[in-house]
Parts: structure tokens; sequence; C-alpha cells
């Protein structure tokens, strides 16, 4: 597996907050939650000094690499790509031989800025209206008649990274009767009418916020009268429906590929348009892009993907009884492991240099958190906390930022073990001399 240098990296989303975050904390920094500021931190962190990482060293010309640690925020674009490919594996081997469906609800417009006052408790009612609407219109004997079972992934963005709060659920067409007996659909390719799921989801969330004060009864009447929107697509046997909301599931809104080009006031990103099916630039303002890309950091403990009916995890004897209805083995019966089973090799690194191979040198632990916190973006002009110990090498290998800098802590080294907690990455690794700027200017 060969590693890639940061000359041949392109354009990314890191390297735009990296550039735009200052300005956007004079213009918004007095609005931003403790969760975007967790969150921004966090990116421009990522697979740095800070993260802790990986030394290796060429057997052929001897020079030296450094792999570090990434941040595993669900907001940023470089993490997740390990996970998101065995999130879909496995969801692939657990889906039934049935066609599936994807049904699409949309908070309207009107009801948007609650997303941003109230955060996750309103995201909460919203997630639980739309799974209870689900549940009710496909437990009528007219459509499914029987215990429905689906999974449903939250997002709340749009091609434009504007704020567009939906949830994704796909829903097999088969269900568990009271007589323990499964139930299919009346008609086969077809589920329900998206108005009806509509309807259904909008008494349920007006009667919930009714009680709360967060509406008066002009806005609710408002709400009452336009018309809510929910779309209701037949994915087959919902490969395709599993692998396109893979795609978010660890990630975040938008990814470095669709970043077309950076200058000194604006971002273009690449926008899909959906008539022709085709990518075309939009310009962006790099202050308006970084308040756009922080509108989707989830509150903290708010799920993203939930399940619901048989498949969730405390129903796993109704799936295995309508696995064993339907003729189909059970992923955890199929393929056992055996104890035999050796470990998995460590994958070798090339150098980027010669080819040759690398061998792993040492490992190097996560600063404190106290040296892992930017200052500006938490307000704060001076770190509360001072190093224990620092040193001054004569060569360093660990900051290649020119002396005089500031001196930075001297930490332990450890062999290599299994105790880090970040994942090594050899993509798009940032120089020292930048997370010095970043970590002990105070300024910045």
């Amino acid at each position: 597996m060969p590693c890639r240098c940061r000359e041949t990296a392109r354009a990314s989303v890191s390297e735009v907050l990296l550039r735009f975050y200052q300005p956007f904390l004079q213009r918004y920094g007095s609005t931003m939650s403790p969760v975007q500021r967790s969150a921004l931190q966090s990116i421009l962190l990522c697979r740095t000094e800070a993260m802790g990482g990986h030394r290796y060293r060429c057997t052929h010309c001897r020079h030296e690499h450094f792999a570090w640690h990434s941040c595993n925020h669900r907001l940023c674009p470089r993490c997740g790509a390990v996970d998101t490919a065995a999130w879909v594996a496995h969801k692939l081997e657990e889906r039934l031989s049935v066609d599936h469906y994807l049904v699409t609800v949309t908070l309207p417009a009107q009801l948007r800025p609650l997303c941003l006052i109230r955060g996750a408790e309103f995201y909460r009612k919203f997630s639980r209206s739309s799974s209870r609407a689900v549940k009710g219109v496909l437990a009528d004997p007219r459509h499914l008649g029987g215990q429905c079972g689906f999974m449903g992934m939250f997002q709340s963005w749009r091609q434009d990274l504007l704020l567009h709060p939906h949830i994704h659920f796909i829903v097999p067409g088969i269900g568990l009767g009271k007589d323990g007996n499964i139930t299919r659909l009346k008609r086969k390719g077809w589920l329900v009418h998206g108005e009806v799921f509509a309807k259904r989801l909008k008494s349920l969330l007006l009667n919930e916020l009714r009680g709360t004060g967060w509406l008066d009864s002009k806005e609710l009447s408002r709400l009452w009268a336009i018309k809510w929107n929910c779309d209701v697509k037949c994915f087959g046997n919902g490969e395709n429906a599993l692998k396109y909301l893979g795609r978010y599931v660890f990630k975040g809104p938008i990814s470095d590929a669709r970043i077309h080009k950076i200058d000194t006031k604006s971002v273009w990103i690449r926008v899909k348009d959906r008539k022709s099916r085709s990518y075309h630039p939009v310009e962006i303002e790099g202050v308006e892009f970084v308040r756009r890309y922080l509108l989707h950091a989830l509150p903290s403990g708010f799920h993203r993907i939930r399940y619901y009916g048989f498949l969730h995890g405390r129903s796993r004897e109704k799936l295995t009884q309508i696995r064993r209805q339907l003729g189909a083995p059970n992923p955890d019966d199929s393929s056992p492991k055996e104890a035999s089973t050796p470990e998995p090799t460590p994958p070798i690194y090339h150098c980027p240099r010669c080819g040759n191979a690398m061998t792993h040198i040492e490992h190097r632990s996560r600063a404190p958190p106290w040296r892992r916190r930017i200052p500006r973006i938490w307000n704060t002009h001076s770190l509360t906390h001072r190093p224990l110990e620092t040193t001054r090498p004569s060569k360093p290998f660990f900051v290649t930022a020119k002396w005089p800098c500031p001196p930075v802590p001297k930490y332990r080294m450890h062999p290599k073990n299994n105790t880090s907690k970040g994942k090594m990455h050899t993509r798009n690794n940032r120089t020292a001399s930048e997370y010095s700027q970043i970590i002990t200017n105070p300024n910045r």
C-alpha cells in the first residue's frame, strides 16, 4: 500500500476550513455552540502531530515518514472510510431477500429554524414522529398489515450545504403478523403513496409541538395548511439504497473530491444538477462555506442511524423467525469463524521516494487534551497550562519548523501496541509547520 505524500494531494475540506476559520470566528464566533467548536477543532487537528501516529523508515534510502492518526469525528470528510465499507458489507449480508423501499420524509422550511434553536430536542421529536408515521401507516391491513422493520438515517444537508433536514428509511416489503406468520404487500413493487406518510407525519409532529410553546397558534395554522413532502421509491433488493446511504454514515456533508478550487475569498464546489445529472461548479464565499458546514454538526448523543421493528437489536428472535419462513440462512450461523484463523498481517507501506518497503520505527501517543486545544476557537488567548517538560533538539524529527519557535513537549515514546485510539492514515498529512501555527499561536 504505497503512501501518498502531501505534495500530490488536492484541495480538501480541511484546507478550506484552515484558510477561512479565522474570518469566520470574527464574524460568527459569538454564535457558535460548543459542538460546533469541537467539530472545527477536531477537523483542523486531524492527521497532525497532535493526534499522534507512527514513524516509518525506508530500508533502502533511509527516508523517514510519519503517518498521523485521524480524529474520527463524524463530521470530518477524511475519516470513516474503513468503517463505511465494513458497515455496508455487514448490512448487505443481513438484508432480507425481498423488495426494499426508500422512504424519504423532509422537514418543511418553516420548521427548520427550530433545528438551530432547540437542537437535539427538536431532532428527536422529528425522528420519533417520522418513525411512528411509517409504523402506523404500514400497520394498516390495507398496506402491510403487520409489524414492519426498517432502518432510518438522518441527514441535514443538501448539495449546496444549506440546512435541509430529512430522514431516509429503508423499508423491506415484508412484515410479521400477530399470529407469527409473515405478511406481504398487496401489490408487488408498490409500498404506499408518499402523501399518506406526509399527512401522518404532519399530524404527529404538530400535535407534539402544540404543547411545547415553541410555536404560536398562527404558525401552527400555517403549518397545517401547507403540503408536506415525502418520497417513496422501490430499490429492488436494497443493495443500491444501502450503498447510497453508506457514503454518509460516517462522513460529513461534502467530500474532498467535490472541492473544485480555492482562492483568497471564495470556494468552488461541484453540485449535481438533478435534471441533467451532471456536475457544475458553484461559488460560495469562504466564510459562508464554513458557516454552512458547521450547521451540520449534530448535537452530542444524537444517533444518526436508528433501527425499528423487527430490525431493532432487541428483536433478533423475530428476525430469525422471518428468515426461517423465507428459507434464508441466518448470517450469524452461516459462516462461523474458526478458532484457528490467523490474525491479519499488517499492511506493508512503501517509500514515497524509491518505492521500497518501509519498517515501523516507533509509535507516538496523542498530545494531552490541553495541548490539543486551539485557543482561537474557544476564545482564549493564552493557555492555562504550561508544558511539563520541553526540549530543543539539535535535529528535530517531530517538528520541522525552524527555530526559534515555541518549544514542543517531550512526550514519552511507546513501542507499537494496540492502545492507540486513532487509526493510521498516510493520505493528506499536514506539515508540522502548519500544526505549529495552529496550536502555538494564540492570535490565530
